[in-house]
């Protein structure tokens, strides 16, 4: 029997990873509002409630990345535990899973606090489901995915950009399966 060895836990980011990105520039053009655009709401409501409305708006619309079902779909396969791990709202992460019929073993949204680059939700499921850091990946397309992984002294793996501090840089989704290691022994 072959089982994985690597990862044996991924992170998924998901605007610009699973799905297609949300036009950001539009976003801070309506908050009047820089970057990064989350902190800069953070503790303004009515800000914070238009942020959400785009989120929404964008996860009912949105199409999935390129092989991004095949992606989970063959991690599911494989055993592997995946996460979403997002700065977006979970309603819009609830929204994209039920019209594209994803499934994941644990979601982490903004609304749950200690949001990327904050290693917290991280370390907290490595630690819960008992695996050594080593064994673990985030895979996102922006630099806070990166940041949250070295935070967490996680491996960290990068789609469609440069990225110099990141451990893998993957072309598309699809790349990911070719870093998977597996103990043929077992």
């Amino acid at each position: 029997m072959t089982r994985v060895t690597f990862p044996k836990l991924v992170f998924f980011d998901l605007d610009g990873t699973l799905i297609e990105p949300m036009d950001f520039e539009k976003v801070k053009s309506v908050l009047k509002v820089g970057s990064p655009v989350l902190e800069n709401i953070l503790h303004d409501p009515l800000k914070m409630e238009i942020l959400k409305r785009f989120e929404v708006e964008h996860a009912m619309k949105a199409n999935l990345m390129p092989y991004a079902r095949e992606v989970v779909e063959r991690l599911n396969e494989l055993g592997v535990v995946k996460a979403i791990i997002t700065r977006n709202c979970s309603e819009s992460v609830e929204i994209v899973c039920r019209r594209f019929g994803l499934r994941f073993d644990e979601v982490i949204t903004r609304d749950m606090g200690h949001f990327k680059p904050s290693p917290y939700h991280v370390i907290r499921l490595i630690e819960r489901y008992g695996f050594r850091r080593e064994d673990c990946l985030i895979v996102g397309d922006h630099e806070f995915d990166v940041l949250t992984g070295k935070n967490a002294g996680i491996k960290t793996a990068i789609v469609r950009r440069n990225c110099t501090n990141a451990d893998f840089v993957l072309r598309n989704l699809k790349d990911l399966l070719s870093i998977v290691k597996y103990d043929r022994k077992a």
